[in-house]
C-alpha cells in the first residue's frame, strides 16, 4: 500500500490528501495488544512528497493485513539523516490524541455508560472520537475521583477501565473499540516440519488462584470470604489475592458484595491464568510463497487471533499478542504468541526466566520492543515480585522489584526508572535511603569496595585501618595544628623543622568567648557579656565609642587626607 500524508486538522481521510509515499525505503507499524501501536517510515529526501512529513501531519496506512483500508497515524517526530539523505519518520496511532483530552471526575455503573462518560465528562468538547464495546456489563462501578486524561482512564492507571471490566482494545481510526475477546480462531496451524523453523517456549503455572476482598474505614470493617477460581485443583499449592475495597463503596459493604467484587475481579483481570505462557517461534508465513492462494484464510491473520503451533509432543493454541507490519509489501514483519496483558501495567512474578534473542535492525527497532524485551528478561529472585509501570500510552516506565505481589503491602523495594535506581525498606510511601541516580549521585549508608579511585573525597569523618603514607603524614599535619575541642577552636603554627612557634586557642565560657596565646597562657582577647578586652587594639582611622545619647572618637592625622585640626579625641552629640 502507498502511505497517504494528510494535514494535522483531517478528519476524513479519503483520496490522495496532499501527498503520497510512493517512494519510500521502509515502512512497518506495530502494534501490541492492550499496548503500543506506532508507525514507523524511512523516507528519502528527495522523494516526492516528503516536504509534507512534518510534526503533527497524519500518515494513512495498512497497518496489518486485516486492515481492509488503513489507520491514521499522527506524526511525532521527523529525523533528518544527513549521512544517507533520508527521514526517518515516526507516528503515534491517531487516538493517542486522547492524551490531550482531560476527564472530570464522575461515577457510573457498567461498562458502555463508564466509556461514554470519558466522552461526555471531557472538560474540552467537542470530544472527535467515539467508544464501543461489545462487553456485558452493567453492574461493576466505575469511580473517576481525580481528572485525567481519556487515555489514562482507557488503561494504565489504577481503577481505569480496563482494570474494572477486562477486555481487549481496538484502535480503529476514531473509534475506541474495548472487545471480550478481539481475535477469532480460524484453525490456523504452525507445523514442525511444514513452516516451523524454529521453537522455544517457557510454560509456567504460577497464577493466582483466588481473590479475598475487604473493607477497611477507621471505625468499620469487614472482609469477605475467599473466592476461588473454577479449577484450584490445579495447582499444587494456593495463591490468593488481597484485595482492597476500601475505596469502592459509598457505605460499608456486605460479605455478599465483596465476594462479588472479588468474582469481578478475578474475571476481568485472568485469574487462574498463568503470568508468564508465551511462545518465542520462528516460521516460514506460507502465505507469502507462491502457494499463497492455497493458504487466503491466512490473510485475515491479525491481533488477538489464535494459532495453533504443533511440535513433538506439542499441540498448543497461542493467542497473537504482538506484530510489526511492512505496509508497502503488506506482510508481517514479525508475531508474536502468548497470552494477552490483563492491564497496561503488567506484573510479574517470581521465577521469570527467559533466554532472549535480538538483533539490530535501523529503524524498525522501536524503543517498547526493547522495553519489553527487557520485561521478558527480568528475573525474581525467590519469594520476589517483579511489577513493571506503565504510562497512560501503556509504555513501560517504572521497573519495582518486591517482597510481596502488591506495591500497597511492600516494605522492601527496589526502583528503577529513567532517573535512576532507589532502594527503600519502608515500602512504596517510605524514604529511598539508597539511591543511584542519572545525574551520577550515588547515596548509600555503607559502601564497601576493593577500590576506590577519584579526584577527591569529601566527608565529615574518615576511619581506615591504612593509608597511603603521603595523604598520613598530611592528616596528621593538618590534624595537629588545627583541631575542633568540646571547649572550642586550637590553632598551632610550625616552622620548616616541625617546631611550633605559636599557638592560640579560641575557647567558649560560660559568658563568652577568649583566645589566649598559650605559650605565654596570657588571653589576648576577651568578649564576655557585653565587655571586650584586648591586650593590644589598633584601629587604622579611628575607634569610635558609641553611648545611648551621645559617642566620643579617637582619630589619628592622616596628611593625605586630614588637616592639623583633624585629629585628636572628638565628642559627638
Amino acid at each position: 500500500m502507498i502511505a497517504v500524508i494528510f494535514p494535522s486538522d483531517a478528519t476524513e481521510f479519503t483520496g490522495d490528501g496532499i501527498g503520497r509515499l510512493s517512494d519510500i525505503l521502509l515502512g512497518n507499524a506495530h502494534e501490541a495488544l492492550n499496548g503500543i501501536y506506532e508507525a514507523v517510515a524511512k523516507v528519502p529526501e528527495s522523494a516526492q512528497d516528503a516536504d509534507k512529513l512534518i510534526d503533527q501531519n497524519i500518515l494513512w496506512v495498512k497497518a496489518n493485513d486485516k486492515v481492509l483500508d488503513g489507520q491514521p497515524f499522527r506524526i511525532y517526530r521527523v529525523v533528518e539523516n544527513s549521512k544517507d539523505h533520508t527521514l526517518n519518520v515516526y507516528a503515534k496511532h491517531l487516538l493517542y490524541d486522547l492524551r490531550g483530552y482531560p476527564v472530570l471526575p464522575f461515577e457510573t455503573t457498567g461498562v458502555l455508560p463508564a466509556l461514554t462518560g470519558l466522552i461526555s465528562h471531557s472538560a474540552v468538547q467537542p470530544v472527535p472520537f467515539d467508544v464501543w464495546s461489545d462487553i456485558e456489563n452493567t453492574a461493576t462501578a466505575f469511580s473517576l475521583t481525580i481528572p485525567q486524561s481519556v487515555r489514562a482512564c482507557l488503561g494504565g492507571t489504577e481503577g481505569s477501565i480496563l482494570q474494572q471490566f477486562g477486555g481487549e482494545f481496538e484502535w480503529d481510526v476514531d473509534t475506541v473499540k474495548l472487545h471480550a475477546h478481539r481475535g477469532e480462531d480460524q484453525g490456523i496451524e504452525i507445523r514442525y516440519a511444514k513452516n516451523l523453523t524454529a521453537f522455544e517456549i517457557d510454560r509456567q503455572t504460577v497464577a493466582y488462584t483466588g481473590c479475598l476482598a475487604y473493607y477497611k474505614t477507621d471505625t468499620d470493617y469487614v472482609a469477605g470470604t475467599v473466592q476461588l477460581i473454577n479449577n484450584p485443583e490445579d495447582f499444587p499449592t494456593a495463591n490468593i489475592f488481597v484485595l482492597d475495597c476500601s475505596g469502592e463503596f459509598d457505605n460499608v459493604p456486605t460479605v455478599d458484595q465483596l465476594n462479588a467484587r472479588a468474582n469481578q475481579y478475578m474475571t476481568a483481570n485472568n485469574f487462574g491464568i498463568p503470568y508468564k505462557d508465551s511462545l518465542k517461534i520462528s516460521f516460514v508465513p506460507l502465505w507469502q510463497t507462491e502457494e499463497y492462494k492455497n493458504f487466503a484464510a491466512l490473510e485475515r491473520v491479525g491481533l488477538g487471533d489464535w494459532v495453533h503451533v504443533l511440535y513433538k509432543d506439542y499441540d498448543l493454541k497461542m493467542q497473537i499478542v504482538d506484530y510489526v507490519y511492512d505496509w508497502t509489501h503488506e506482510r508481517y514483519v514479525s508475531l508474536t504468541l502468548g497470552n494477552k496483558k490483563a492491564s497496561l501495567s503488567e506484573k510479574v512474578t517470581e521465577t521469570v526466566k527467559d533466554e532472549t534473542e535480538g538483533q539490530i535492525r535501523e529503524v524498525t527497532s522501536f524503543l517498547d520492543e526493547a522495553l519489553d524485551h527487557a520485561q521478558d528478561v527480568m528475573s525474581g529472585a525467590t519469594g520476589g515480585y517483579i511489577y513493571i509501570g506503565r504510562d497512560a500510552d501503556g509504555h513501560p516506565n517504572e521497573i519495582y522489584i518486591l517482597d510481596t505481589p502488591s506495591l500497597d503491602t511492600a516494605t522492601n523495594i527496589l526502583r528503577m526508572n529513567y532517573a535512576g535506581i532507589a532502594f527503600s525498606q519502608t515500602g512504596i510511601n517510605g524514604q529511598f535511603t539508597t539511591a543511584w541516580t542519572i545525574d551520577s549521585r550515588f547515596v548509600a549508608d555503607f559502601i564497601t569496595a576493593g577500590t576506590i579511585d577519584g579526584g577527591l573525597i569529601r566527608g565529615k569523618s574518615i576511619i581506615a585501618d591504612a593509608l597511603e603514607a603521603n595523604l598520613q603524614n598530611l592528616i596528621e599535619q593538618y590534624t595537629m595544628n588545627f583541631k575542633f575541642a568540646n571547649d572550642g577552636l586550637h590553632i598551632a603554627k610550625q616552622n620548616q623543622s616541625g617546631v611550633i612557634i605559636s599557638r592560640y586557642n579560641s575557647l567558649f565560657t560560660d559568658q563568652g568567648m577568649r583566645v589566649i596565646e598559650t605559650l605565654s597562657n596570657v588571653a589576648t582577647l576577651i568578649a564576655e557579656g557585653d565587655t571586650v578586652t584586648a591586650r593590644n587594639l589598633t584601629a587604622q582611622i579611628y575607634l569610635r565609642m558609641q553611648g545611648t545619647s551621645a559617642a566620643s572618637r579617637i582619630q589619628e592625622f592622616h596628611s593625605s587626607i586630614h588637616n592639623a585640626e583633624n585629629h585628636g579625641i572628638f565628642w559627638e552629640n
